[in-house]
């Protein structure tokens, strides 16, 4: 009986291990068009500490963070259409956001050291296959971009055709 608990336990753990990937939450939703289209939704938050840098192969860097996707299929691949949108913050003071398609370019202004204001630019995109999706951020200065913060969510769409 206590080997059966810790199997049990054991499963549910490693379930559990598996399902935190950069998920928000299963929140896949299926609506059918009147053509007989599916479309899916799908958020993703994603911590900062789940971005991985990369380099092109001219040195130019790069954060990704790679999501699986269940609602990309070989059917959205072949016949549909993936759309992806950023959750962005437009006023700090009211606290506003809106959603954002990719690719979204966020420009931002930076005071350096010398008290110069510089207008540096991020561009937010993103690329897929079947079960998969990845963001990516750029630096338009093709510096390593800034790190991301706390979270940054991501609304994906994947539009499956007959």
């Amino acid at each position: 009986m206590k080997r059966i608990h810790f199997l049990t336990l054991g499963f549910i753990a490693t379930v559990s291990l598996l399902a935190t990937s950069c998920e928000r939450e299963y929140i896949t939703e299926e609506y059918y068009t009147e053509y007989g289209s599916k479309v899916y939704t799908r958020e993703y938050a994603i911590r900062g500490d789940e971005w991985q840098e990369g380099y092109y192969g001219d040195g130019r860097k790069y954060l990704f963070a790679e999501c699986e996707d269940p609602d990309i299929t070989n059917n959205v691949v072949n016949k549909g259409a993936v759309l992806a949108y950023y959750w962005f913050m437009y006023d700090a003071e009211t606290n506003s956001y809106s959603w954002n398609m990719l690719p979204y370019v966020y420009p931002f202004l930076y005071t350096n050291e010398a008290g110069d204001t510089l207008a540096l630019g991020e561009n937010f995109r993103f690329e897929y296959e079947k079960g998969l999706i990845t963001f990516v951020v750029e630096d338009l200065n093709s510096d390593m971009p800034f790190p991301m913060g706390d979270e940054t969510i991501f609304k994906v769409v994947a539009i499956e055709n007959r």
